[in-house]
């Protein structure tokens, strides 16, 4: 690679923003299962045979292939930013005889879907790359089920890891409830629901409250 191409991977490394999808490889890394192992990661995201599952920002696949595999009637959805990263994704889920993935390249802010498409959706290290963190759970939301799931996981050393504290901020305004947050290896784990459709117009309204309230 070119020192000139070197450095630009390097800029977008080192600052906010998507991974840089050279780098991709490093994501496969054995040793980063220390940190979190997709069988850890997996009871977290409470998945049944049939489920419709939302990854976004999956990377080359690190989780990708065995979430594909706990829903073996079920669908796994992978977006992610870069078109590259995608392919990378595609390669090594096909590799490892998955048939039950689909490839969307889309803004976490713009997701691509009808509204209560999803069963369950999670993102580990990527929202708190996202320019807009607020505006992306929305969009999930959006997408959810009644009652779907949203698992967001923060590994260690990350520079650009969320707090709960910050989650249940950006969660504000949103349909998505506060379920909990745990520590599951080395990494933490928070869990947000989808309100059931009952509860979204009470929402609102206290939203609104809220609001008028401060006025």
């Amino acid at each position: 690679m070119r020192a000139a191409k070197w450095k630009d991977v390097w800029r977008r490394l080192s600052g906010r923003g998507a991974y840089p999808h050279e780098l991709a490889p490093l994501l496969l890394f054995p040793l980063r299962r220390i940190v979190l192992s997709p069988d850890k990661l997996i009871p977290s995201l409470h998945l049944v045979p049939t489920a419709s599952v939302l990854e976004v920002g999956p990377g080359p696949g690190f989780f990708s292939t065995h979430v594909a595999k706990a829903i073996p009637e079920g669908r796994l959805e992978l977006v992610d930013l870069q078109w590259e990263m995608l392919q990378k994704a595609r390669r090594r889920l096909q590799k490892c005889g998955v048939p039950n993935a689909g490839y969307t390249q889309a803004t976490a802010v713009r997701l691509p879907f009808q509204s209560q498409t999803f069963d369950v959706a999670f993102l580990v290290a990527v929202l708190g790359e996202v320019p807009d963190p607020a505006a992306s759970m929305s969009s999930i939301a959006s997408v959810l089920r009644a009652e779907g799931l949203l698992v967001v996981a923060e590994l260690p050393g990350d520079p650009d890891a969320l707090t709960e504290e910050q989650l249940r901020g950006f969660a504000q305004g949103t349909d998505l409830e506060f379920v909990k947050s745990e520590r599951v290896s080395r990494s933490v784990i928070t869990s947000f629901r989808r309100r059931p459709k009952g509860s979204e117009r009470s929402q609102k309204s206290r939203t609104v409250r809220k609001r008028s309230r401060r006025s």
